[in-house]
């Protein structure tokens, strides 16, 4: 039978990465996998060029890279994240009586994959394949939260932090601290950052511990006020834990 040794090492280090919960640095990918360090370099250096992995400038460890992200969400936008997510996205909406967005991360951007709006005759709204930019700052925190701090400041360096409205966070170790508390709770919160009188609430949804997606509660300020933002929150996190549940299945 042939047998091809380079492909089977490098799918065990691609295979660590992925299921490290921090970035990995060359030495340590060796010694886990009994290696030499030429040897994980190597296979380094290949997945970095077809950007499957990246390599942060300030600590010199590798984490996912953006054409990971792309292939699992290409394997799930076949229709199983959104065809699992909706029945329970539906009772979202009936819970929080506002609408729920259901987006994935495209490199630079947060694509919309469905929504379900709430029957309030005021509300939000945006139709399926809209696109927002990455720094949109719920879904820029929601989908950085899981990355190291130093990952997210490289990230966010080279991305900026753009003035969408005067309470948007420009200023990088302020905004780090948000995704810190995001982090913590589990959630995060736009009060007015990129749309002035809306909020949002948003959660990661993840398979097998791996993050495919985010859904999202959009609202006017008046009807999400600061007192019914955590009862929502919770709401978001229940429904965030179902749909990964059943992905993970």
């Amino acid at each position: 039978m042939y047998s091809a040794p380079v492909i089977k090492k490098t799918f065990e280090v691609l295979s660590l990465v992925v299921d490290s919960k921090r970035p990995l640095g060359v030495t340590e990918i060796a010694r886990t996998l009994a290696l030499s360090k030429s040897t994980v370099f190597g296979i380094l250096k290949a997945l970095q060029d077809g950007n499957l992995i990246v390599k942060s400038k300030s600590t010199k460890r590798y984490t996912i890279g953006e054409e990971l992200f792309k292939i699992a969400k290409r394997v799930l936008q076949g229709g199983e994240l959104s065809s699992i997510a909706r029945p329970f996205l539906e009772k979202l909406v009936e819970d929080v009586d506002e609408t729920v967005f259901l987006c994935v991360r495209e490199d630079s951007v947060v694509k919309v994959i469905d929504t379900i709006e709430t029957r309030r005759k005021l509300k939000i709204s945006s139709p399926v394949g809209t696109r927002l930019p990455i720094t949109a700052s719920v879904f820029c925190k929601a989908f950085l939260a899981p990355m190291e701090d130093s990952e997210i400041r490289d990230f966010l360096k080279e991305k900026g932090l753009p003035k969408y409205t005067p309470n948007s966070i420009t200023d990088l170790d302020r905004f780090i601290d948000e995704i810190r508390v995001a982090r913590k709770r589990h959630y995060s919160l736009d009060l007015e950052e990129y749309l002035m009188g809306v909020r949002a609430i948003a959660t990661l949804v993840y398979a097998n511990d791996y993050p495919v997606g985010a859904i999202c509660i959009l609202g006017f300020t008046g009807s999400m006020p600061t007192d019914k933002l955590p009862e929502m929150a919770q709401h978001l996190i229940g429904t965030a834990r179902k749909i990964s549940e059943r992905l993970s299945q």
